[in-house]
């Protein structure tokens, strides 16, 4: 199997994700006995009936399809979506005007993103298996917890369901479960004690190969590392690298890049476009278009939050500064914020963009980015608002929840987080990172103020 999938959910995957970008695939979601189809091969239109379609025939197919890039973006394609750095930040919005933190309270809130991510990572984890808004708010009716406010009761007698990941259900959690929105962040940390900032994106693959087993990737990073472990000698190795941003990635726009970006925001505090930029390093690994500008845009809005006296609205500022305006990323911001103003109510807003989004896979980018920007929305700079309200509206919930958690606790600090959020913790975290596998968040706090001290002159 060629890295997160067979050949058949490769093909599909990249078929949406081409037509997402603007290539001329067709106006179909799936395969068709069609002319106008590109490309699906005879063989296949003819087998499909009488016999099952190898993953022989898949792959072939796979890598017809991706010759479409060969003709280039639409030319009716009404978005404008550049990825380099520089056309990026060109195209953007002007960021908003930040004063910095002291040294002490810096500290305090970096001690506050810390323990919120992590308590908002717990809080999403059990949801974390493709539900949809109304499936959780029949859960958590069902065990009395709608709307909810505190952590997630594991189990509903009256549906007769279990919840995945019990340690961290309520009444259950005594650390912080592993999980790959916190695991992440400390990979961040590791590559930063070691390179700073002037590491490569060969560097970033060897981060992730040295520390996490590769059963415990997903998505594009997964690809990553199944492109890296298969490279050859004939040819630069960092050249090979810059191929896997297309190789084998129907995830490139997915939400991997955003839950790799809360640390680039940690060190670059009230640096929107500096934190940005780092990001940009990072997820320009196995990122384009959206699923950069995602990465960028946290990175920004988590670095505008730890600045004096912060706002939704300057944190939101911040992120729109770092990404291209005529982009769908840009236009699905937009989007969400002129619906929450116009419905009034965050649960008609989360239903519009599912009917918008909700074709996009699980794991994808606009459409969990979308519930993030509604969870701040309607949050505010109310820990366990925004928290519970990005829970709720579903989809990839312990990505969403961490990200929308990461940014409200840069902004409020640890003395602004209610203590159920943070004492069954007992301080403590684990991962199956080889260099981090158990811990105390107190000591990631420390060392992520350190390594800001070593990397701010850069």
């Amino acid at each position: 199997m060629p890295g997160m999938a067979n050949w058949k959910t490769l093909y599909s995957l990249e078929y949406q994700q081409l037509k997402g970008e603007g290539y001329p695939v067709g106006d179909e979601l799936a395969p068709m006995e069609k002319e106008d189809y590109f490309p699906f091969p005879e063989m296949l239109i003819n087998a499909k009936d009488s016999v099952e379609v190898s993953g022989q025939h898949w792959e072939k197919a796979y890598y017809e399809l991706c010759k479409v890039r060969e003709k280039g973006i639409r030319a009716d394609y009404p978005y404008s979506e550049p990825n380099s750095f520089e056309e990026i930040i060109k195209d953007a919005e002007a960021p908003p005007l930040l004063d910095p933190l002291d040294s002490d309270t810096y500290k305090e809130r970096i001690k506050g993103a810390w323990f919120g991510r992590c308590a908002a990572v717990v809080l999403g984890k059990p949801f974390e298996f493709n539900v949809d808004r109304e499936y959780i708010k029949k859960y958590l009716e069902s065990v009395e917890a709608y709307p909810l406010d505190d952590f997630v009761p594991g189990y509903s007698e009256s549906l007769d369901v279990r919840l995945r990941n019990p340690k961290s259900t309520k009444g259950n959690i005594s650390y912080v479960e592993d999980d790959d929105d916190t695991r992440y962040t400390i990979l961040a940390l590791l590559l930063t004690e070691k390179f700073g900032f002037d590491f490569t994106t060969y560097d970033v693959c060897q981060n992730v190969l040295e520390n996490v087993p590769y059963t415990e990737l997903w998505s594009a990073m997964k690809q990553s590392i199944y492109n890296f472990i298969n490279m050859t000698e004939d040819r630069p190795l960092q050249e090979q690298v810059d191929e896997f941003k297309t190789k084998l990635n129907p995830m490139r726009e997915g939400i991997n890049g955003v839950i790799r970006a809360d640390f680039w925001g940690y060190v670059n505090p009230g640096e929107p476009r500096k934190a940005a930029k780092v990001a940009y390093r990072e997820a320009s690994l196995n990122m384009v278009k959206s699923g950069l500008y995602g990465s960028m845009f946290v990175a920004a809005c988590i670095s505008a939050a730890l600045s004096k006296n912060p706002t939704i609205e300057t944190i939101l500022q911040a992120g729109m500064s770092v990404i291209p305006r005529k982009s769908r990323f840009a236009n699905m911001v937009n989007e969400v914020r002129h619906w929450y103003t116009t419905d009034g109510d965050w649960t008609v807003t989360c239903d519009r963009i599912y009917e918008k989004y909700g074709h996009l896979p699980f794991a994808g980018g606009l459409n969990n980015m979308a519930m993030v920007i509604l969870g701040l929305l309607h949050g505010g700079l109310d820990f366990t608002k925004a928290i519970t309200t990005t829970v709720m509206c579903g989809i990839d919930t312990d990505c969403n929840s961490g990200t929308v958690g990461s940014i409200v606790s840069a902004a409020i600090g640890y003395d602004g987080i209610d203590s159920k959020w943070i004492t069954p913790f007992n301080d403590t975290i684990r991962t199956c990172a080889a260099r981090y596998t158990y811990g105390s968040i107190t000591e990631l706090v420390e060392r992520t103020v350190q390594a800001y001290e070593k990397t701010k002159e850069n």
